[in-house]
């Protein structure tokens, strides 16, 4: 046992912050690569043309709308996975993989079929006629063989779930660098390919997505780990786990839909102010996550090891684990902060280079939304490191109805208001934004606070 090892080991017991380090740090790498693959992706985008950049990502935010709530559903696999094993109960581990892979691949023909609606989505909110027609092309490719992504959700459960989030990390990494480089070669047509632009950089994400599919596959059904777990032998639905996971799972992902459903009508909004805007407030959509998706990571590792403790019975240790959260959450999150606030210029130039066409009336758009989102981002982490324990806890419900009004009874209604009746600029409209996300981590805070999580019990005994 190597000295890392040695101080997991240490730690376990007392929820310390290394324990939390130890199990979060893989799943930020992984969070931390999928912006990269993001924002590479993008920019190459950005690189071939302006209007595949302004197509991109309401295509790809649709695409991710569509996905939410299968993703959310299959990967609460997780948080069974975590009370089984902490609990010793091994066989249950693996009756619990099987339920979440069921439920991926029956949510992966659901997402399938629903691509005719995105499309009538896309044609709702017209973008104009060229980028339209992108946006559907992008969306369409995505949308199809997005099952791929909600499979690897569940599929990735069985690792992140027993504490070893090293190896989605590495599968994670595996697969974004094979996004990557056929993002190059397939959008800009090197290498023999094609120049393909935007139906490249869709049909690159997808095959990242397929590799890493074939990756976990091999490593849990043709291993080790298929004797070790009786993967094979405890295949099959199995009723009782099937229908736990659904009662704590569907919240979960239904929730989480709510929230990125209405980021995207957000988004379709913003684009009927008029075309500078919507590639303003791309600028900015495309920078946010590097903050969101790195607390995210982190926020799977607090909904792992609240999901632990709470299957142990130990409250007061999952609420340790929230506080040593904090302390890593909010670094970072300050840190970005002020990145964003001072250095609006260096990330604005990357997407909106000097001689780009309309670049200074971008830009001029631009900056103050960066000012904003240095004080979106403390919102965000608040959200994800109170929303996220919750979620662990399996107070999966109430995140459910906080997504709905808050979503669904503030932020569009409000945003329709301002962008269609006062005809407000991006810059209102992006204040409304941060309101909502700090109402949102509020309430969170607030409830993790209350306690009555500490009552919930997600697996049977």
């Amino acid at each position: 046992m190597n000295g890392e090892e040695k101080l997991k080991e240490k730690s376990l017991e007392q929820a310390s912050l290394a324990e939390l380090w130890f199990l979060a740090y893989p799943l930020i790498v992984t969070m931390a690569a999928q912006v990269v693959m993001q924002f590479v992706d993008r920019m190459f985008l950005a690189w071939y043309s302006p209007d595949a950049l302004a197509a991109c990502v309401p295509g790809g935010v649709l695409a991710m709308t569509f996905g939410a709530m299968f993703m959310g559903l299959a990967s609460y696999t997780s948080v069974f996975i975590s009370q089984y094993d902490a609990k010793k109960k091994y066989a249950s581990v693996s009756i619990s993989l099987w339920q979440g892979i069921f439920l991926a691949v029956f949510s992966a023909l659901i997402l399938a079929s629903l691509t005719p609606l995105g499309g009538w989505i896309i044609r709702l909110f017209d973008h104009g006629p060229v980028v339209t027609e992108l946006e559907l092309k992008y969306f369409g490719i995505l949308n199809l063989f997005g099952g791929f992504a909600v499979i690897n959700n569940a599929l990735a459960s069985f690792f992140s779930g027993r504490g070893k989030t090293k190896i989605p990390m590495w599968v994670t990494l595996c697969g974004n660098l094979i996004n990557i480089g056929l993002d190059y070669v397939m959008i800009f047509g090197k290498l023999g390919f094609p120049e393909m632009g935007i139906v490249g950089a869709a049909w690159a994400t997808i095959l990242g997505s397929v590799s890493m599919t074939l990756i976990f596959g091999g490593l849990i059904f043709a291993g080790k780990l298929r004797k070790r777990f009786k993967i094979s032998r405890l295949a099959g639905f199995y009723k009782p786990v099937f229908s736990r996971l659904l009662r704590f799972g569907l919240p979960n992902g239904f929730g989480f839909l709510m929230d990125i459903m209405s980021f995207t009508l957000f988004t379709f909004m913003v684009g009927n102010i008029d075309i500078i805007s919507l590639q303003a407030s791309n600028v900015v959509m495309s920078l946010q996550p590097v903050v969101f998706t790195i607390i995210l990571g982190l926020g799977i590792g607090i909904q792992i090891l609240v999901s632990k403790y709470q299957g142990l019975k130990r409250a007061d240790l999952a609420v340790k684990v929230v506080k040593n959260a904090c302390k890593l959450g909010y670094a970072y999150a300050g840190a970005a902060g002020l990145a964003f606030f001072f250095g609006a210029p260096f990330f604005v130039g990357l997407f909106v280079p000097a001689g780009t066409e309309n670049a200074a009336a971008i830009a001029a758009k631009t900056y103050p939304l960066m000012k904003l989102v240095s004080m979106f981002v403390l919102f965000d982490a608040t959200y994800l490191i109170f929303g996220e324990a919750l979620r662990g806890a399996g107070d999966t419900k109430f995140f459910m109805k906080v997504m709905l009004f808050c979503a669904w009874g503030l932020l569009i209604p409000g945003s329709w208001v301002l962008i269609y009746k006062l005809n407000a600029s991006v810059f209102w409209v992006w204040s409304w934004l941060a309101f909502y996300a700090a109402l949102t981590a509020v309430i969170m805070l607030w409830r993790f606070l209350q306690g009555k999580w500490k009552l919930i019990q997600v697996t049977a005994d």
